[in-house]
């Protein structure tokens, strides 16, 4: 299978990578002088490139032709998710993109344990493990990971129709959600306080869960997405 590597447009006939990107082609990945990758913008471009010089520093790609232009995504899921520890942050950060969120809202709430000056300084932390997904998975456009909002603030600029909350004592997600932009709320570790769901309920948010059990703050956000993307037909 044939690797592909995200470069920021706009794009250039040749490309130098940065250390850490020639570091995972040329050591992780042992791509040689010659080989051919793809490359992608993530605006849904993708073109043929050859690896000139395969250097762990600095890495240099000559790009081809375009092979594909993708339609943008419709619908859209966005993932609303509290702020969770580091790593069961990166985790679902990696795993949502593989299976297909298109945007991200790190939230804080009531019972958020990581400070959100904390995860202002993850942010491009963050935004690179989502590249990396993209890579992985062969996505053409890169989900958008938006800055850090509070949960009330948050509520009160969605669309409440469009917007499902998760909440394991609700009823459980049996009927097939409408094609249509989605958006996830998730709350953190600790689950949400009875205020935050009362006011999500005025905005006329709806909560649903997945069944009896309990899932972790980092498993539920992809359940959840995973049954929405599997009642769409997987688009």
């Amino acid at each position: 299978m044939i690797r592909r590597v995200f470069v920021s447009p706009p794009r250039t006939p040749s490309v130098v990578l940065d250390a850490r990107q020639s570091h995972h082609l040329v050591r992780v990945l042992r791509i040689r002088a010659g080989e051919t990758v793809e490359i992608f913008d993530g605006t849904g471009r993708v073109w043929r490139a050859v690896v000139k010089a395969a250097e762990p520093g600095a890495c240099a790609i000559e790009c081809g032709s375009l092979i594909r232009e993708e339609a943008p995504p419709h619908p859209e899921i966005h993932l609303a998710q509290a702020l969770l520890g580091s790593d069961p942050m990166d985790r679902l950060l990696r795993q949502a993109t593989e299976l297909g969120a298109n945007q991200f809202w790190p939230l804080t709430t009531a019972r958020t344990q990581a400070p959100r000056n904390r995860a202002e300084t993850r942010h491009d932390h963050w935004h690179r493990i989502i590249v990396g997904a993209c890579e992985q998975s062969r996505r053409a456009y890169l989900p958008r990971l938006n800055r850090t909002r509070r949960f009330y603030d948050f509520i009160g600029s969605v669309d409440a129709e469009n917007t499902l909350l998760l909440h394991p004592e609700a009823q459980p997600l049996h009927q097939q959600p409408p094609e249509r932009h989605t958006t996830i709320l998730v709350g953190p570790e600790g689950g949400w306080e009875d205020e935050e769901l009362t006011r999500a309920q005025d905005r006329g948010i709806r909560a649903f869960s997945l069944g009896t059990g309990i899932l972790r703050a980092e498993t539920a956000p992809l359940a959840a997405i995973a049954a929405i993307r599997h009642s769409w037909g997987w688009r």
